[in-house]
């Protein structure tokens, strides 16, 4: 019976492993489904937010007497740059970047024209053009930002997204035919195009003239949106200045505060869910659920505004949407196939540069096992990502 005194605490112990183990293994079963549960939340707040600002900005533009489609771009940008002055200011965050004066009118103010050209024009295509289509057109992004890039060298030629491009092309262009024969139509059309450009240039701008710069959410608006707002109010004084002055168009802000709250303030937590989706589910399922947006709102405008989708609207829309599918699939198999190649390049680099010290040292006997390790090493940099090189530069997939 002497030894029930020592056993006691082993058993113990050995109970605590066994427990702390279950409890490791219950953690690793829940952490994913936490992060997936957060991630259709955030999800399902993003497609509310971003469909609201939307149906706000139509509702004000259209159905009030404030036609004046600049200024209400205008609102989301001064509520942003609002809200981060006064967080910064009362020490809720901190600036992660700083910029100097200089740094900001070389690198922000030209993003920020780009910007305020997407905002204006993209809210004057509601006076000429259905909601419903504009959503359709906006499929035709890819292709805008793609060939900007290409052209200044920021991204590469690629087959296969090439290819994908050109199935959104079919896929706009079946949708619009026979939308442009009115001057109307056109007028919007034209509205898009350039709020595309603007928006693709805006991308381009933020790689080429930020690669080097980190901003956080706060930090974006703290820069960017004095320098969105800069340019709007020079647009706004420029075309609708006469029109802001009209006693009409001051009533329509009183007679719908909650129209214009939302125009002002949605936008911002527009972008609070969208880094929130992309920290929890990816940037990819941001995509996904951009395009479920669209759906969402091209069905609101037939119920709310009793918009018509034809028939080949509608399937020229599914094709552009297909064709969206495969932009994202040929880019992130070029993606995969550069990280490959930079991986498989800098491994032969350092083998290269092994061998060259074995053969000058004169120890040139063991070629073949220093053949076998440089093998090796291809080996283990062609698994880097867990497969083989994606057939893209030939333009064909395995």
């Amino acid at each position: 019976m002497a030894p029930l005194p020592r056993l006691a605490p082993r058993l113990a112990h050995e109970k605590t492993r066994s427990n702390v183990k279950e409890i490791g293994q219950t953690n690793a079963t829940t952490a994913p489904t936490t992060s997936f549960v957060k991630g259709l939340l955030y999800s399902l707040l993003y497609l509310l937010f971003s469909t609201a600002v939307i149906l706000s900005n139509k509702h004000i533009i259209t159905e009030t007497n404030f036609s004046c489609p600049i200024a209400v771009s205008s609102l989301g940008s001064f509520f942003g740059w609002a809200v981060s002055v006064l967080a910064i200011s009362c020490n809720v965050t901190k600036l992660k970047t700083h910029l100097t004066l200089q740094q900001w009118c070389v690198y922000v103010l030209p993003i920020g024209v780009c910007t305020a050209l997407s905002l204006a024009f993209a809210n004057m295509a509601y006076f000429y053009l259905a909601l419903s289509f504009i959503q359709m057109v906006k499929a035709f992004a890819p292709v805008v930002t793609f060939v900007v890039l290409v052209s200044f060298k920021l991204d590469r030629f690629d087959v296969n997204v090439v290819l994908a491009i050109t199935v959104i092309v079919a896929g706009c262009f079946t949708a619009s035919y026979g939308q442009t024969e009115a001057k109307s139509a056109q007028l919007g059309l034209a509205c898009m195009l350039i709020c595309e450009v603007a928006e693709a240039f805006r991308s381009a701008g933020m790689q080429y003239l930020l690669a080097t710069k980190s901003f956080s959410l706060f930090d974006g608006m703290y820069y960017f949106s004095p320098a969105t707002l800069l340019f709007l109010c020079v647009l706004v004084y420029l075309f609708e200045w006469e029109q802001l002055k009209d006693p009409e168009h001051l009533a329509a802000i009183s007679e719908n505060p909650f129209a214009f709250l939302a125009a002002s303030c949605l936008g911002f937590f527009v972008n609070l869910a969208s880094l929130a989706v992309i920290q929890n589910a990816g940037s990819l399922t941001l995509k996904i659920v951009s395009q479920l947006k669209n759906v969402v709102v091209i069905v609101a405008a037939v119920v709310l505004y009793d918009d018509v989708v034809s028939t080949l609207e509608l399937a020229g829309y599914v094709v552009a949407i297909c064709g969206f599918a495969m932009y994202q699939d040929a880019k992130k198999n070029a993606y995969e196939f550069d990280a490959i190649e930079k991986v498989e390049s800098m491994t032969l680099s350092e083998t290269s540069g092994f061998l060259k010290g074995r053969n000058h040292g004169g120890l040139t006997e063991n070629n073949g096992r220093e053949e076998a390790l440089y093998a090796a090493h291809l080996g283990k940099g062609s698994n880097i990502l867990g497969r083989t090189k994606p057939a893209v530069a030939t333009g064909g997939r395995g």
